[in-house]
């Protein structure tokens, strides 16, 4: 149900576009230039480069619910996050942590970090979604704050899915004991985003990867964007160990896990290396 794109849409003769991604400025510029009016653009695309946008008016707000416009069954319940993760662009986009008064209720539920949110408010959106089917909390729970208080109320709600975040081998303790807790309480349906080729090492990066895999979970790899990217995937770490070929099998390997589960990533890395070398595999 994502649109990983661009959305617009016209008010009279005003041309509006949300830029979900920094990358996409340039896409946009070319649609605002073929429109003959005046026109604006938001998003956190915008945002984080609005300092390069000179051919329409950079809006930080709007009227109109364009979460909904990228996905209809999205929803946000709080804005911002405390954390000041440097890899996120969050702390920018929204350095205040407020909870919404009211929202729409939708099963798919954005928050940056809904589990930093009082407990009046999280049992308000726990009530909100029982009407749904599923929900899932698809931008990751917090794992530090994720506590048997939550996991009770969570595990109210049918079809629910949940995520971790391990960003960082510092956080292995917390990612694991979130996880213990998550399995006892019952959860079935829950994956953990990894980033990585941010201040990591390559070796850093498979160690949590696989540690994710003894967990009986399936990793999510996330590669690292910087936040004025203006081409996905561009950025490569000169430090670390990390070569594009490596970046790349690792993304490939880890996002096809539900094909290649048992193939060791050591093989399918060779295989990967020999098949570009020219040779066949027997």
């Amino acid at each position: 149900m994502w649109k990983k794109d661009i959305v617009s849409w016209k008010v009279h003769n005003v041309l509006c576009i949300s830029i979900p991604f920094t990358w996409l400025v340039s896409k946009a510029e070319k649609l605002a230039y073929s429109h003959k009016g005046k026109v604006f653009v938001g998003g956190p695309g915008a945002i984080l480069m609005k300092d390069t946008i000179d051919w329409a008016e950079v809006q930080e707000t709007t009227p109109y619910n364009v979460l909904a416009m990228h996905n209809p069954l999205a929803v946000f319940t709080t804005r911002g996050c405390p954390r000041k993760c440097p890899f996120c662009a969050v702390p920018i986009l929204e350095p205040e942590y407020i909870e919404l008064d009211n929202w729409t209720p939708a099963p798919i539920v954005c928050d940056n970090n809904i589990l930093a949110c009082s407990n009046r408010h999280f049992k308000k959106v726990i009530d909100s979604l029982k009407c749904f089917d599923y929900v899932d909390f698809n931008q990751g729970l917090d794992c530090r704050l994720f506590s048997p208080w939550h996991a009770s109320l969570l595990q109210s709600l049918k079809g629910v899915k949940i995520r971790f975040a391990f960003d960082h081998v510092s956080m292995e303790k917390n990612v694991s004991d979130a996880i213990t807790l998550a399995k006892e309480k019952g959860f079935k349906d829950f994956g953990v985003y990894v980033l990585i080729g941010f201040k990591d090492t390559y070796e850093d990066a498979l160690y949590r990867l696989e540690t994710v895999r003894k967990w009986g979970i399936r990793p999510n790899p996330m590669r690292y964007q910087p936040l004025d990217s203006v081409r996905k995937d561009s950025f490569l770490s000169k430090e670390g160990g990390w070569t594009e070929k490596r970046m790349k099998d690792v993304m490939r390997y880890y996002s096809r896990l539900i094909w290649l589960e048992q193939v060791p990533f050591e093989e399918y890395s060779i295989s990967k290396r020999n098949k570009s070398k020219g040779f066949g595999l027997l």
